[in-house]
């Protein structure tokens, strides 16, 4: 029992007391470095190798995703460039047709519609009067025509003043006709201002 004590408390064995054969092997202090080396690099560099695989499976993803991007992008460029154009030449035609717009309502010297008060010349005219020409110019509208008597002329430029179409009407010529068989007795000449 002596010496199961003993050996328990010497914990380490010498084992050079062994014969060569059954000793351990002992490697260099070199290799044993390299080993230890090797075995932390792979503990520590694997995952790394694996962070950076994956890192370039996603770059390589993101690559693809940009090229698709990057053409979205070209095109939509393409249409905004054609949309700007478009816009400019849209700005240019209604610039151009202000300016016609402009020019038809001094050449026409009305700033409303022409139909209104061209069919008022023709509905106000009471029994009896009859229209032969209408001539415009500068703003203005002088009616020619022939009627029964004064009170028809002067009906007439009154409805012609009160329909809205005109601002001013004024009776320029009335005169008596020659009394002919089928002739109307007066004949009438009429301004009125848009």
């Amino acid at each position: 029992m002596q010496r199961s004590a003993s050996l328990q408390r010497n914990a380490l064995i010498d084992l050079n007391v062994l014969p060569a054969a059954l000793r351990p092997h002992r490697y260099p202090a070199w290799y044993v470095a390299g080993m230890a080396a090797a075995l932390a690099g792979l503990v520590f560099l694997a995952p790394v190798i694996m962070i950076q695989r994956s890192a370039t499976q996603e770059t390589e993803s993101l690559r693809g995703q940009l090229a698709v991007i990057t053409g979205q992008l070209e095109e939509v460029g393409m249409d905004v460039g054609q949309v700007r154009g478009l816009r400019m030449q849209l700005e240019q035609t209604e610039a151009a047709l202000a300016a016609l717009q402009s020019e038809r309502e001094t050449l026409l010297g009305i700033g409303r519609p022409l139909s209104g008060g061209v069919s008022l010349l023709y509905s106000a005219a009471p029994p009896g009067l009859r229209v032969d020409s209408v001539a415009r110019s500068e703003g203005k509208v002088t009616v020619s025509g022939a009627a029964p008597d004064a009170g028809s002329v002067i009906s007439y430029a009154r409805a012609l003043g009160q329909g809205g179409a005109f601002s001013e009407v004024t009776v320029t010529a009335l005169t008596e006709g020659d009394g002919a068989q089928g002739a109307a007795a007066l004949t009438f000449s009429i301004q009125a201002v848009w």
